[in-house]
């Protein structure tokens, strides 16, 4: 048989004798005419790279542009050799590039092939991505994600219901640092076990990468069966822990998806596993979540916003602005000075969104680009009250500042430089910060407190009563004066009980020789009210609300 086999191969045409090869391997089949300067290429290797054709009449010239740039010179060397007869192997490791431009590995063997004067005529070989995810994985015996992918893709139309798990061992690395990556490895050989002595034949496992595997499931066919089949598996894993006599204590976190989303596409469906996942992590160990549109769509304008805000601090804080509300003194109502806050308007495909405070600040602090961001609004809110002290002698400027700012960002050298640029009188400014922002005297704090101290520029401790609220943080934080959070003015003004505290607590205040501003007022008793307390400064809507710079200026500096 095998005879007839080369016979009837023996009377292929080259073309066709590759096509035959090549399909039954993932690596791309070549040969090169080195007299001639053309190259036969397989077929997929035209659909996976920038190269217009299987047949190339100019091999260099139109291979090279689907080489990576810096790799070029390299190849070119190397085949030069190969043509001088230097080289009659060839074994490079570089980069083609794919049909989006994008950099691949690949390895490209190849053996030369001499004519009958022993000149160069040929270089016969095949190239492989390097970088290709593993199609199996050694450790575990489980099959890997591109399989997952091949089979999703195979049984597409057949799947009407099912699941996805995707699983995760909690805190894995204490196994690799404890126990050394020889037991971690046998960990997760042993946890890939005990999920196959749990799945039937309609529950197909794989490895993904790191900790984390992957059970396709077609055979629950709601919430409560996934959930079921999850238990079993923890309770599988515990008794190889028992059996093991504890030598390495884990759980695992699962997180599900509904299979329907794997049809969408893979990529789509990678993410939401992937979040699924997340999600089980973020709530504990030993976790399981079922997955949410609603929450995914969260996660996806969060992830959204932040976007907007990388892309405005890269070109020149565009999208933010500062607004301006006005601080009183709380005996004669004159304007004293005002506080700057930070807003941010996203640029959306329906034209542009305003963003609450309430949902980017925090994700500034996040991604640490409260730093930029803040040094931004610093010294757009040290400009303005430059140019109000023109006007107004003694002004003010209340700027608010993140802890994140004070342990990363060393922001009190950015308050100093700007007082120094706007040739301000330290007491210009006043920093606040909320005191749920510091709620233990960390080094950082104590040192932005000193330099604070040393340039004679004011603190102030915002929203008090929301947080950690005594006598010994407002002692330790030795503030300029504390801000009343705007809920317990409203309460205090809505009840006798409340009333009586908020008088005490301004008494408190003043008791250790801290000034107190009442934010929140919004009516004229309330005015009254305070004044009959003895607090000494008011803010509020009854004064105004936060308006732009001009408005501000117009409204309340000029009085146009």
């Amino acid at each position: 048989m095998s005879q007839d086999v080369f016979t009837l191969l023996g009377e292929m045409t080259t073309e066709n004798l590759m096509e035959i090869i090549s399909e039954s391997m993932d690596d791309f089949l070549y040969v090169f005419d080195i007299q001639n300067n053309k190259i036969e290429i397989s077929q997929s290797a035209v659909d996976r790279f920038m190269i217009s054709s299987r047949f190339l009449e100019d091999a260099l010239h139109d291979v090279l542009p689907a080489v990576f740039e810096e790799d070029r010179e390299m190849l070119v060397k190397h085949l030069s050799d190969v043509a001088s007869g230097k080289e009659k192997f060839h074994n490079l490791h570089y980069r083609w590039l794919d049909k989006k431009g994008k950099p691949v590995w690949i390895n490209c063997r190849g053996v030369v092939v001499d004519d009958d004067k022993g000149n160069p005529a040929y270089l016969v070989g095949c190239m492989n991505e390097t970088g290709n995810q593993r199609r199996a994985d050694n450790v575990t015996g489980l099959l890997g994600g591109s399989e997952f992918c091949e089979y999703l893709r195979s049984q597409k139309e057949h799947i009407s219901a099912g699941f996805l798990m995707h699983i995760g061992i909690d805190d894995f690395w204490r196994v690799n640092s404890t126990c050394g990556p020889d037991y971690g490895d046998y960990i997760l050989k042993s946890v890939a076990d005990c999920m196959k002595d749990c799945i039937s034949d309609q529950q197909h496992l794989y490895y993904l990468t790191g900790d984390q595997y992957l059970i396709l499931d077609l055979q629950s066919r709601n919430m409560e069966d996934v959930a079921e089949l999850r238990k079993k598996i923890c309770k599988s894993i515990y008794e190889f822990i028992v059996s093991e006599q504890y030598r390495a204590i884990f759980t695992v976190s699962v997180g599900a998806i509904d299979v329907q989303y794997a049809l969408e596409s893979y990529k789509e469906c990678r993410k939401k596993f992937e979040f699924s996942l997340k999600c089980a992590k973020k709530m504990g160990k030993n976790s399981f979540y079922f997955f949410q549109q609603e929450d995914y769509n969260a996660f996806l304008r969060k992830e959204k916003i932040i976007g907007a805000l990388r892309r405005s601090v890269a070109e020149q804080y565009e999208g933010f602005d500062v607004h301006y509300q006005p601080i009183m003194d709380c005996e004669t109502e004159a304007m004293t000075g005002a506080e700057a806050f930070m807003r941010f308007t996203m640029n959306t495909e329906g034209g542009t969104e305003v963003i609450s405070p309430m949902e980017f600040i925090p994700l500034l602090e996040e991604t640490g680009l409260i730093i930029p961001a803040g040094r931004f609004i610093l010294k757009e809110a040290a400009k303005t009250c430059c140019e109000i002290r023109q006007f107004i002698p003694g002004f003010q400027m209340n700027i608010n500042v993140s802890y994140v700012q004070i342990a990363q960002g060393n922001v009190e050298d950015d308050i100093i430089e700007v007082i120094k640029k706007y040739a301000l009188d330290p007491s210009g400014i006043c920093i606040e910060m909320t005191e749920s922002g510091f709620i233990d005297m960390t080094m950082p704090f104590i040192r932005f407190r000193h330099r604070l101290e040393e340039n004679r520029i004011h603190f102030v401790i915002d929203d008090f009563g929301t947080g950690y609220s005594n006598l010994h943080c407002i002692s330790d934080m030795n503030p300029d004066y504390i801000k009343i959070d705007r809920d317990f003015t409203a309460k205090a003004m809505d009840g006798q009980r409340d009333y009586e505290l908020f008088k005490n607590i301004i008494t408190m205040i003043h008791s250790v020789n801290a000034r107190i501003c009442v934010e929140g007022i919004e009516q004229r008793e309330w005015c009254q009210e305070m004044k009959k307390m003895g607090a000494d400064l008011l803010q509020g809507y009854f004064y105004g609300r936060p308006c732009k710079k001009s408005d501000f200026i117009t409204n309340y500096v000029k009085g146009d």
